[in-house]
């Protein structure tokens, strides 16, 4: 009751204002206050040593000195405060003598200049001002009364009992004051006094989405799974894939880590742990100053400790002011979360970190050096500044985060190639690893246990992570290009191209949008406000419920519904871009949208002009920072033109025989002049893997299974069971090599779709990634589940143009038109198309009225089809 009705409305005052004096930061005392506060509420009604108990117990004060303060404190420290020696004294010498001294000129009355100018933070505290006033008659009379010869010892011996009575009584009200009020009396330097003038101004700065009680505060609790996050956390790290992240929260200086490994957690739960065990370093990075926080590591662990960083840019006013705040408080607030699962986000607790004196002293010069250097003796602009500062950048730093949120995981691999040896580590524990899932993986899809839990998988888990700490640590000082450090390291879009990262920000579709003018990248944000992606979530949550053969078409209504609720972001993008002549557009969805066929987006109400038709090229990509990366890769010659991989199923249960595969094997055979083909029997994991780097174009036609465990996730070609057959994403991150290879096409169900349900790994997780990973250019996949006439009349298309010359996007685009134009209805005759249609005639005369029939139960069937990468 006490906590509800006192404390916390007191928590929710301050956390949104400061505390309710001009020193809005000063929070150093702010816990002993909330525990004052409800120490002073018990006393009333409760015996003392009763509330003694209740301090130790209740709010964990382990120190009888900490105690015995806050029961103290809940008294009035000024009851005690020992009356003006100017007016009072117990043997009424000192008062005598101080009135003879004011009244001949050698002592004043009221204090010099320089106290109250030094002590800026007594302006709003009149009774510390008149106890500083009392003090300096006293301190005054001793000194003059020092200065004069020939006192007689009666009158000494009654100075010096005023004295000792004037002190007791004044230790007795000191001891009854906080520490904050006791600090407002030291004199300040004038950097500090710039300093504070500094945090006046930026009164105010807090931010509304820390507001809520759920914040900044919770219980440590590194065991519970389902503790939630609060929103705020979770669109930080999926908008900006932030892992080490600060902000200014009112009062609070907020850091916020996030725990991917055990050993992560380990430290954690260590740090959790009384007494706290935890470091602190401190180093100049670029334009600004960085904080290592260095968690406790276990003494028989070999390895490095956990290392969290948090860099302040000193050329921005924002940042210098958050270090200035942090410096002066002298603590964090760390904020931790856990990444489990698919990439689920889960509380783990908030803990307080005092920083070392060393560290704020450090701070404190680096950020008042920078606040001179931006701001000057305008203090007053600082507010205003902190709210334009940075408007020319906000669409850079927008795109910039989004390929660091959508660059992790396996595309780590190719993106942060590296000369460095220790590059060389990281993919020996990333092969490791991924071939350690591929294993697991075969045993959860024979049904013998979950991939969680297993020790073994966890310890290259952790391998892995730490060779990556290691390398970005390497990288991160210009031994490769993990982020961009110049404009060399921009992404390589040319001037006729936009790149466009779709951003989940606060339950709201941003477009970050990258292009190249005059040779300069240049980069657009635009907020789509009539976009809400929570809703849309939802919906397509429940379309991926549905079964594509219901009755009632629900599946097909609930597609035709979203693709028309992505003609608004459609819109948002062909007036971005369209005005700068762009002709080849790259996307780079996020959460819900790298489920739908976006390139089917219509263009206006009539749905006769789509995204794909504003463009010569609309391609999907994960991040530009690995489109660069396939670009600049060392391609290999290849030894054949094409490889089909083929197996139609039913040898296994839950693979049922279909005829597809085969007839598409079929049908490229003849219209390439260099094919192989491996087929049923033949067609294993192992041999396709075997075969895939020497050839150009890959094709594999097959059942496409998903799965809720990503790594699990692939193709069933041949084998024994069906973890044996599977050519799964994990098994291509571990034996995949494809830097020959310019196109894969994935004709099966649902090889550009997932399961996954966690938002924080925005890489596409589907079996696509992979092949884009281990080197390919770039990958044809399927949305949703296809037929076998559709995929047989989309690959000999697709093959004839391709054996026509045609690059990748041509091929494709050309297919993905005869398909929307219903052009099967007359025969093309010669050409591609008139190749195409001769070979599925042989296989099947009248393929033409079943496609009609198919088309008509879904006349979007054709946007199933998209291509990712390079083309």
């Amino acid at each position: 009751m006490v906590a509800r009705d006192l404390v916390m409305p007191v928590l929710r005052t301050v956390r949104k204002g400061g505390v309710p004096w001009e020193q809005w930061w000063a929070v150093y005392g702010l816990h002993a206050l909330l525990i004052e506060l409800w120490a002073g509420r018990r006393l009333s009604t409760h015996p003392q040593e009763k509330v003694r108990d209740e301090l130790k117990a209740v709010w964990c004060l382990e120190d009888d000195r900490v105690v015995d303060a806050v029961l103290d404190n809940t008294e009035d420290p000024f009851t005690f405060l020992p009356t003006d020696l100017l007016h009072e004294s117990a043997t009424g010498t000192a008062r005598g003598c101080t009135q003879f001294l004011v009244t001949r000129g050698l002592m004043k009355i009221t204090l010099p200049d320089a106290f109250l100018s030094t002590r800026p933070g007594l302006a709003d505290r009149p009774e510390l001002t008149e106890v500083l006033k009392r003090w300096y008659h006293r301190v005054d009379l001793e000194e003059t009364v020092q200065r004069v010869r020939g006192l007689s010892p009666h009158l000494l011996m009654g100075l010096r009992r005023d004295f000792e009575a004037w002190d007791a009584r004044m230790g007795q009200m000191a001891s009854h004051l906080t520490a904050q009020e006791v600090k407002l009396f030291t004199p300040m330097t004038e950097d500090e006094r710039y300093g504070e003038e500094c945090l006046r101004a930026g009164w105010g700065l807090h931010r509304a989405e820390l507001d809520p009680d759920d914040a900044l505060l919770w219980q440590p609790d590194s065991v519970a799974r389902d503790s939630s996050v609060p929103d705020w956390m979770a669109e930080e790290i999926i908008t900006c894939g932030t892992r080490f992240f600060h902000r200014q929260a009112g009062p609070h200086p907020v850091w916020l880590a996030t725990v991917e490994t055990d050993a992560h957690m380990a430290a954690v739960r260590m740090l959790m742990e009384p007494p706290t065990r935890y470091g602190f370093g401190v180093e100049d990075y670029d334009d600004g100053l960085r904080l290592w926080f260095q968690f406790p590591a276990h003494p028989a662990d070999p390895d490095p400790p956990f290392r969290a960083p948090y860099t302040y840019s000193l050329s921005w006013v924002e940042h210098a002011l958050e270090l200035l705040h942090l410096a002066t408080v002298g603590y964090a607030r760390l904020s931790v979360v856990r990444l489990v699962g698919d990439g689920e986000l889960r509380a783990v607790g908030s803990i307080r970190l005092g920083l070392p004196e060393e560290v704020c002293a450090r701070a404190k010069e680096a950020s008042i050096a920078a606040l001179r250097r931006l701001v000057g003796d305008e203090t007053q602009t600082i507010r205003q500044r902190i709210a334009l500062e940075g408007r020319d950048q906000a669409a850079e730093v927008a795109f910039q985060t989004c390929e660091t949120a959508k660059g992790e995981d396996i595309h780590d691999e190719l993106a942060l190639e590296s000369d460095a040896p220790e590059y060389q580590s990281f993919i020996a524990a990333a092969r490791h690893l991924a071939w350690l899932r591929s294993r697991y993986a075969a045993d959860l899809l024979d049904g013998k246990g979950p991939l969680e839990g297993d020790t073994e998988l966890k310890a290259a888990a952790e391998d892995r992570q730490r060779a990556l700490e290691l390398l970005r640590a390497t990288t991160g000082h210009g031994k490769g290009k993990p982020r961009w450090t110049d404009r060399s390291d921009r992404p390589s879009v040319d001037e006729q191209s936009a790149f466009v990262h779709l951003i989940n920000r606060y339950g709201t579709l941003q477009l970050a949008v990258c292009r190249t003018r005059a040779g300069h990248s240049h980069f657009d944000l635009v907020t789509c406000e009539g976009f809400p992606l929570v809703p849309l979530a939802g919906a397509v949550d429940e379309w991926t419920r549905q079964a594509p053969d219901h009755p009632q078409r629900k599946w097909h209504d609930y597609l035709e519904q979203l693709v028309t609720e992505c003609g608004g972001p459609a819109q948002a993008i062909i007036e971005t871009v369209t005005p700068h002549e762009v002709r080849r557009l790259v996307l780079s969805p996020t959460a819900p949208l790298e489920l739908l066929p976006l390139h089917a987006a219509p263009l206006g109400s009539a749905r006769t002009s789509t995204l794909i038709d504003a463009f010569e090229q609309v391609v999907y990509a994960p991040t530009a920072r690995l489109v660069s990366a396939i670009e600049s890769s060392q391609r290999q010659a290849a030894v054949v033109e094409v490889l089909v991989v083929a197996h139609g199923g039913g040898h296994l249960p839950g693979l049922e025989l279909i005829g597809g595969p085969l007839c598409e094997a079929h049908v490229i055979e003849g219209l390439h002049d260099s094919v192989e083909v491996v087929m049923e029997e033949e067609a294993t994991p192992a041999r396709a893997l075997h075969m895939m780097p020497m050839a150009r174009i890959v094709h594999v036609a097959a059942h496409g299974l998903t799965h809720p465990n990503r790594w699990a996730a692939g193709l069933a070609l041949h084998g024994g069971s069906l973890g044996k057959a599977m050519l799964t994403s994990s098994g291509i991150l571990a034996d995949g090599i494809f830097s020959s290879v310019d196109l894969v096409i994935l004709n099966a169900c649902r090889t550009g779709t997932h399961e996954g349900t966690g938002r924080t790994v925005q890489t596409l997780r589907s079996i696509e990634s992979a092949f884009l990973a281990c080197g390919a250019k770039a990958v044809i996949s399927t949305l949703w589940d296809i037929t076998d006439l559709q995929g047989v009349v989309f690959s000999a298309v697709l093959h004839a143009h391709l054996g026509a010359g045609l690059d990748s996007h041509s091929a494709y685009a050309d297919t993905i038109r005869y398909l929307r134009e219903y052009r099967w209805h007359v025969p093309s005759g010669a050409g591609p198309a008139g190749a195409a249609e001769s070979a599925i005639d042989t296989i099947l005369s009248d393929w033409r009225s079943h496609l009609d029939q198919q088309v008509a139960e879904n006349p979007l069937f054709w946007a199933a089809f998209k291509i990712t990468g390079v083309v």
